[in-house]
């Protein structure tokens, strides 16, 4: 199957109509009258508008019936017109703090009548918690809807991952001893971030974000380690490089275990090791599949070949409107792998003293296979970088 087109263009009034009426019908399902988001990506979602939480509540009210409501201070009432696609209603506020009867929470509150059935985010604040009436049931809808994507949402995804395999190729051509931490990111980022501009001009950098770095062989047995900038590239390896992206609201990632000059004899047989384990991640990649199952048979082959102390995360997570979402290619996640899905798969094992072993890449699930979305070196020759 080939890969679907990229997508660079911002979602129809359809493509967010479509996701409301998807939100809808599991509140119908689950007996509720209305349905609150504060997180920002699920307003995001939902309308195409991105911001900055600060202390004046946004606050996304759906109903089964009429138009979106927004509360929100009036000093962003210019900037949602502008940057919203959904249909709303917009409800202001003046300030916050405000004097009594004109504080966000009075408005917000008219909305929702008092002996309704209220869907609010695991997520939410206390602060809102305490102010929103009804019967508050914690619900994960949005997570839900989010987990498979549309056709727009793909090519959404495609077009990240095609930015994120361009700032990791600048990486691997900028790679070699010595060479800077501050440097290599400062070039693809840079790479990344002027594509997005050529690309969209009207990008929302509210919902922009660009990451790359490597991991030298000293340090990348801690995968979340944030490295000193001016951390220096060492002969050998293995040397792990991240470059992520949320690109315009949507994320990708790719990621690579890669040597300078030469391959340390210590670290050939766990590089061998865990290409097997994310070998068997891919043959086992198939729609039905328990995405449980997955992460369990991937972690047994770790613990067989004696690596099992080694493993600090899941085999992968998923990907959409950012780059770390459900769903999991996790032990206790008894979900099936269902087509239109995005996940990495990135099983890693990391071992203090010679260092960590990960490659991870975006991947479309379909009806029958799976596409890689990415693109980078896969094999020790290709990732066995000669460099004077």
């Amino acid at each position: 199957m080939k890969k679907p087109k990229a997508i660079k263009t911002p979602p129809t009034k359809e493509e967010l109509a479509n996701r409301l009426e998807n939100v809808k019908e599991l509140m119908e399902k689950e007996g509720l009258d209305f349905f609150v988001c504060f997180d920002p990506v699920n307003i995001y979602y939902l309308t195409n508008f991105a911001f900055y939480v600060h202390e004046r509540p946004f606050i996304l009210i759906i109903d089964n019936e009429r138009l979106l409501k927004m509360v929100a201070p009036l000093l962003e009432a210019a900037h949602i017109r502008d940057r919203a696609v959904a249909e709303l209603e917009l409800i202001e506020y003046n300030e916050f703090p405000a004097p009594e009867g004109k504080n966000w929470y009075h408005k917000y509150q008219k909305i929702l009548a008092n002996n309704a059935k209220i869907g609010i985010e695991p997520s939410m604040p206390m602060e809102i918690f305490q102010k929103t009436p009804g019967k508050k049931i914690v619900s994960e809808i949005l997570e839900e809807v989010r987990l498979i994507k549309s056709e727009y949402e793909i090519g959404r995804l495609v077009h990240a991952s095609k930015i994120v395999s361009r700032g990791h190729k600048k990486i691997l051509q900028l790679c070699k001893p010595d060479a800077a931490e501050f440097a290599l990111y400062q070039e693809a980022t840079s790479a990344m971030t002027s594509k997005i501009i050529m690309d969209i001009p009207n990008a929302n950098f509210k919902a922009t974000e660009t990451t790359a770095a490597v991991w030298p062989p000293s340090i990348s047995h801690e995968p979340h380690l944030v490295p000193n900038i001016f951390a220096k590239m060492e002969e050998g390896g293995p040397h792990v490089s991240i470059v992520q992206a949320r690109v315009d609201g949507y994320g990708a990632e790719v990621e690579r275990t890669f040597f300078l000059n030469s391959v340390p004899d210590k670290a050939r047989k766990p590089f061998e090791i865990i290409m097997n384990a994310r070998n068997l991640a891919y043959e086992l990649l198939k729609s039905g599949m328990m995405m449980s199952e997955i992460d369990k048979k991937v972690k047994s082959l770790l613990n067989k070949n004696g690596y099992g102390d080694y493993i600090l995360h899941r085999t992968g997570h998923g990907f959409g409107v950012t780059s770390h979402e459900a769903p999991y290619l996790a032990e206790g996640y008894d979900r099936i792998l269902e087509p239109n899905m995005v996940v990495s798969i990135e099983p890693g094992i990391y071992i203090p003293g010679i260092g960590g072993f990960r490659h991870s890449d975006t991947v479309l699930i379909t009806e029958d296979e799976y596409i890689k979305l990415t693109k980078a070196p896969e094999a020790l020759e290709e990732l066995t970088l000669k460099r004077n």
